[in-house]
């Protein structure tokens, strides 16, 4: 659609073009601005003293390629990475990191506070209190958690009320049988269980392949 309206106009915008070029170039042409009055002094001054000095800048000077030639830089210290990886292992206070192994990967994600203060509890100990409760809430009270977790007994009953753990379900497929897996089940022990699972499944398909192939 476009080129044809291109195609379409294009009579129209050549029509009398050649005088209206010359009408263009007959206008008068615009002023240049003025320069200001300290750069007028400057160019003043210097043409007085080199009067021939436009046919200098447009020609070559040979002495000033002779200097160039002559010029050049040598590096005598030491690389700038090689003195902050210097000062780096001089500095007791900031060692470098020694293990480049991967990170940990931690039951729930993060990582677990080594210390818990009293009136505090972790993710894991509520599970673990959370869990008794619930499978045996006559012999895991309220009071007995209170005081072996040392925290407060109006706090766990609250925990205890409000929070609940869940059971997660793996259905029965031909190759295992279904799994109930407790909230006390880590995700980590979860994983292993899923990667193996998988990694026999592939085994599975390499002999099928593999006695296709020979018969």
């Amino acid at each position: 659609m476009g080129a044809l309206v291109s195609r379409a106009l294009r009579p129209i915008k050549s029509f009398n073009i050649e005088n209206r070029a010359h009408r263009v170039i007959s206008k008068e042409k615009p002023q240049v601005a003025p320069s200001y009055p300290s750069t007028v002094e400057d160019l003043q001054r210097v043409q007085e003293a080199v009067p021939d000095i436009d046919k200098k800048l447009e020609s070559k000077d040979s002495h000033l390629d002779e200097r160039l030639k002559n010029v050049y830089v040598t590096s005598m210290g030491t690389p700038e990475d090689d003195i902050t990886r210097k000062k780096q292992d001089e500095n007791p206070n900031r060692p470098l990191p020694q293990d480049r192994n991967a990170l940990q990967d931690f039951d729930f994600g993060f990582k677990e506070p080594e210390r818990v203060p009293y009136g505090r509890t972790t993710l894991r100990q509520a599970i673990e209190y959370i869990t008794s409760h619930q499978m045996n809430p006559e012999e895991a009270t309220a009071a007995k958690i209170a005081y072996e977790y040392k925290l407060k007994e109006s706090d766990v009953e609250n925990i205890l009320k409000h929070f609940k753990t869940y059971e997660v379900y793996v259905p029965e497929t031909k190759d295992s049988k279904a799994v109930i897996a407790g909230p006390t089940t880590n995700r980590r022990k979860l994983m292993e269980q899923s990667v193996g699972k998988i990694e026999a499944k592939k085994d599975l398909n390499l002999d099928k392949q593999n006695v296709k192939t020979a018969s």
